[in-house]
């Protein structure tokens, strides 16, 4: 902590970590040190702005030095706020929720099949990209091309840059919108691991692509921040809370 970032998206990395753990605790999705295409798994995080859950993921299952993960953020190091080119453990870089990671999962979802390609794709996407019409076209387009090697993941915690989901544009019923596009919808809790693998099992097994939407809370687990729009905290804040921590343990 002593070089924490406070330019770090937190909320929305806790908002999407457990998702994460489910997606790599499986073994569904791995730590590919050496991207490339194979007959792999893929993970696209189209809010690449959460992109320090995978960070941190990874210094907790031994594939990335803690004093790297300590220096996140910082000039030159290869793992900064949103992910690039060369960022470990990143198959698509993508810089927040614009929703373009969607377009370029379908993207790879679709080359995967031409080339018959055994490997799956799953997309994890906030709610505040589904303002975004290049969202829908990317949905219609794994619809009309019948991508069941694509499986999205919706963040759903009701908040985004400008403030609660409902206010900015209200999404209606998201459920109703997917399936009538021709896709399996499943709805489950977006911190509680059981659920969450029961729902990727279900999905994985379905003849159509499939969208699970999870209800999660942006900033999971740390007062103050937790299920408000506050994306961020201060270096000192940051560090009490650490101190805390490290008392209860």
């Amino acid at each position: 902590m002593a070089s924490y970032d406070p330019g770090m998206h937190l909320g929305s990395s806790l908002s999407v970590l457990d998702i994460l753990v489910a997606l790599y605790g499986t073994g569904r999705v791995k730590f590919n040190l050496a991207n490339g295409v194979g007959n792999r798994n893929y993970l696209v995080l189209s809010k690449g702005h959460a992109v320090h859950a995978i960070y941190a993921l990874a210094a907790a299952m031994g594939y990335l030095a803690l004093d790297e993960l300590r220096e996140s953020g910082s000039l030159g190091s290869r793992l900064q706020n949103h992910p690039e080119a060369d960022t470990p453990f990143v198959d698509v870089p993508n810089s927040g929720s614009l929703a373009l990671g969607i377009s370029m999962a379908v993207g790879l979802s679709l080359g995967l099949k031409l080339r018959g390609n055994r490997g799956r794709v799953y997309l994890i996407t906030g709610d505040g990209e589904l303002d975004e019409g290049l969202s829908w076209e990317s949905f219609a387009a794994a619809a009309h091309y019948n991508l069941t090697n694509l499986l999205a993941i919706v963040d759903y915690n009701g908040i985004q840059l400008d403030g609660r989901v409902e206010e900015v544009l209200r999404k209606g019923d998201l459920p109703g919108r997917l399936r009538a596009l021709g896709f399996e919808v499943l709805e489950t809790d977006g911190h509680d691991h059981e659920q969450i693998v029961s729902a990727l099992e279900r999905a994985e097994s379905s003849t159509r692509p499939a969208v699970i939407i999870a209800r999660t809370a942006r900033g999971r687990g740390v007062p103050g921040i937790e299920g408000t729009p506050r994306q961020r905290l201060s270096r000192d804040e940051a560090l009490q809370y650490a101190q805390s921590l490290a008392c209860r343990g």
